[in-house]
C-alpha cells in the first residue's frame, strides 16, 4: 500500500505542471520569441523575391537568344536546301532542253543523209 501511495504522489508531482495555465506575461514572451523568429524569415523572403525577379529577367534574355539562335539555324540549314532545289530544277530544265536539241540535231542529220 505504501508503494502505491508513493507512486501516486510521484506521478502527481510529475503531472501537476501540466495543469498550469499560461498568463499574459507568458503569452507576451511567446509572441516576442515568435516575432524574433519571423523577422529574419521576412527578410529572406524579400531577398528571394528580388533574386527571382533578376533571374526572370535573365531567363527572358536567354529565351530571346535561343529564339534568334533557332532562327539562325533554320536559315543556315534551309537556305542551302532552297538553293539546291532551285538549281536542280534549273538543271532539269536545261537537261530537257539539251535533250530536245539533241533530238532535233539527230533529226536534221537524218534528213541530210536521206536527201543527198
Amino acid at each position: 500500500m505504501k508503494t502505491i501511495l508513493v507512486l501516486l504522489i510521484l506521478f502527481s508531482t510529475i503531472a501537476l505542471p501540466a495543469f498550469g495555465a499560461l498568463d499574459d506575461a507568458d503569452l507576451n514572451q511567446i509572441r516576442l520569441i515568435v516575432q524574433e523568429e519571423i523577422e529574419p524569415i521576412k527578410e529572406d523572403i524579400t531577398v528571394l523575391k528580388t533574386e527571382v525577379a533578376t533571374l526572370s529577367g535573365r531567363v527572358n534574355g536567354i529565351e530571346k537568344m535561343m529564339t534568334w539562335l533557332m532562327v539562325l539555324i533554320v536559315v543556315a540549314v534551309g537556305l542551302p536546301q532552297v538553293i539546291i532545289a532551285w538549281r536542280s530544277r534549273k538543271d532539269q530544265a536545261f537537261e530537257k532542253r539539251i535533250e530536245a536539241l539533241a533530238q532535233e540535231i539527230e533529226t536534221l542529220r537524218q534528213q541530210q543523209i536521206l536527201r543527198p
